[in-house]
């Protein structure tokens, strides 16, 4: 008994001895695993953080530059669109849709607005669109202006608008008839229209594209369905929407974009593209 007693103890005591080793043992790993999982310190995070923001700054941009492609690239379609009722609707009358510079504008809660100029109401048949409450047609106002959203100079935002190469380098409506909206003939204000066969090279020839927003009205502002290139008024000149550049297409239907210096230059070169007989005429460009 005393030896199974002290054999007993001993191996109790060997036991005992074993244990407190092995808990030595798991605590000192365990404080080991606890020094390898230290937090990050604040100016870590501080870096990351800078990091992160560098990389949103180089992203942003680049997401920017690739929405706005993708507007204008709409917007060249909306042309193209355009152009193709044009000539569909020469087909019929051999002469291009005449404008007096009449129009209104259009809102509606779910598109946003529109001017409805009335070259562009005249093309409405020719695009496959029906005229009625146009304004909330989805449609519509996908062919008959720009997706992209402008600011004019007292920050009024609105979608973009087309307007048309009404008079050429000529002021509005003048007889020369130098454009494609016609000119007045004296009796009452009638239009005369262009015919189609005054234009001589519509491959160089201006028809429709993106204007400058105009003078505030009311939440929005007024745009102008007509251009005047050789008019001091900003609000008559080719847009910048696309990133300074505005997208004008021609009479034979092709889509062109440009920074608004280059549409307005008063160079021989720029100016007779704004003329249907493909002349610069220097003459029209100085007004009162």
């Amino acid at each position: 008994m005393k030896h199974r007693r002290e054999a007993g103890g001993a191996d109790d005591e060997n036991a005992q001895g074993l244990s407190q080793i092995q808990q030595i043992t798991v605590v000192r790993d365990d404080r080991l695993r606890l020094g390898s999982q230290r937090a990050f310190t604040l100016i870590e995070l501080l870096v990351v953080i800078a990091i992160l923001a560098i990389l949103a700054s180089l992203l942003l941009p680049a997401l920017g530059r690739a929405k706005g492609a993708a507007l204008s690239t709409d917007c060249r379609n909306n042309l193209r669109t355009l152009a193709l009722a044009t000539q569909m609707y020469l087909g019929d009358f051999n002469a291009y849709p005449p404008t007096a510079g009449m129009g209104i504008m259009g809102f509606g809660e779910q598109y946003g607005w529109l001017m409805e100029d009335d070259w562009k109401m005249t093309l409405v048949p020719f695009i496959g669109v029906r005229d009625d409450r146009f304004a909330d047609r989805a449609d519509t106002m996908r062919v008959l202006r720009c997706p992209q959203v402008v600011a004019n100079a007292d920050g009024k935002r609105g979608q973009g608008q087309y307007a048309l190469n009404a008079s050429g380098t000529t002021k509005f409506k003048d007889p020369a008839n130098l454009g494609l909206g016609g000119y007045a003939d004296g009796s009452g204000g009638r239009i005369v229209p262009t015919p189609e066969s005054r234009v001589v090279s519509p491959a160089s020839l201006i028809a429709v594209g993106d204007i400058q927003p105009g003078l505030t009205m009311g939440s929005m502002f007024w745009t102008s369905g007509h251009f005047d290139v050789a008019s001091s008024d900003p609000a008559l000149w080719p847009g910048t929407s696309h990133h300074g550049a505005a997208n004008l297409t021609f009479a034979d239907g092709h889509v062109e974009s440009a920074r608004q210096t280059n549409w307005i230059a008063a160079t021989d070169t720029a100016r007779r593209r704004w003329n249907n007989d493909h002349e610069p005429h220097p003459e029209t460009w100085e007004r009162e």
